[in-house]
């Protein structure tokens, strides 16, 4: 099976594209062994990584939420109250959703 590499990370979303080969590498390390844990096909694995290293990486960005620009300029920022939970980035969603699929396994977040 081949790993991801870090220009797949970098390219699913443009925030990450900020950071060092060597970070996201970091990230992707994490989502190999965590992906460990699972019997999954060949054939998924490189995907699931690529997602879930970019979740790992996107955890630490503040992204604005919206902009407004009207007389004055506004950014407004998610609340960092979200949690670390996979649902607190689009990533960890399609990671989820993607195991899912690989695996048929429902997963439960508590």
């Amino acid at each position: 099976m081949a790993d991801t590499d870090a220009s797949k990370v970098k390219a699913i979303a443009n925030h990450l594209k900020g950071l060092n080969d060597s970070d996201i590498q970091m990230y992707i390390d994490d989502a190999k062994e965590e992906l460990e844990r699972y019997s999954i096909k060949d054939e998924h694995k490189e995907r699931l990584q690529r997602y879930l290293a970019a979740h790992y990486a996107s955890l630490n960005q503040r992204r604005a939420d919206s902009h407004s620009i009207s007389g004055r300029i506004s950014v407004s920022y998610s609340s960092s109250d979200n949690g670390s939970g996979l649902d607190s980035t689009e990533y960890g969603q399609e990671y989820k959703r993607l195991l899912r699929r690989a695996t048929g396994l429902r997963l439960i977040v508590l």
